[in-house]
């Protein structure tokens, strides 16, 4: 028999090399990806507060200058355990059909609740928008965006498409 004096396999070195490198990487990407997990989990408030102006405009513009409840424009709150949804204060809409008339002020408003963290984002923050009468703008309505919870910024760093639905574009981050 013939032994082969040509070495097989890795040096200890070559291994130390390989496993530092798949640290490192590790180390950038896990938090990049469970960073992209809470955007990915959030993303739905810009899509449900976006059919909820859809909605409140059309109906707006159909029944002359009128604000409407979720149930009397049809809003259907999106259904997951990420965040709850109230309008005015009840869960999952008020259960009375109701409207009020644009000269009237406010109403209506439409609210998410996080139940869980989103990275920085508190369990518990709020993204609300309340709609108001306006001369100046299309609809006659306008819609105020508010971002509470967090800290330094966490809820708006992950929501920034839901804060560019207020009318004013001012955004309210606090603590």
């Amino acid at each position: 028999m013939k032994y082969s004096s040509t070495k097989s396999g890795f040096s200890l070195i070559e291994l130390m090399i390989v496993i530092v490198i798949m640290g490192v990487l590790s180390a950038i990407a896990v938090p990049k990806l469970f960073g992209q997990m809470a955007k990915a989990k959030a993303s739905e408030l810009y899509s449900s507060a976006g059919s909820y102006i859809h909605l409140q405009d059309t109906y707006n513009a159909e029944y002359n200058e009128r604000i409407g409840s979720w149930k009397i424009i049809g809003y259907i709150m999106p259904s997951n355990n990420t965040f709850k949804y109230y309008e005015d204060n009840n869960e999952g809409g008020n259960p009375t059909p109701s409207t009020v008339s644009v000269d009237e002020g406010e109403g209506a408003a439409w609210k998410a609740v996080n139940n869980v963290p989103l990275n920085d984002c508190n369990e518990g923050s709020i993204w609300q928008m309340d709609v108001k009468a306006s001369n100046s703008k299309a609809y006659n309505l306008e819609y105020d965006v508010s971002i509470t919870g967090g800290s330094n910024g966490a809820c708006h760093a992950i929501t920034r498409l839901f804060s560019g639905l207020d009318s004013h574009n001012k955004i309210v981050d606090a603590p």
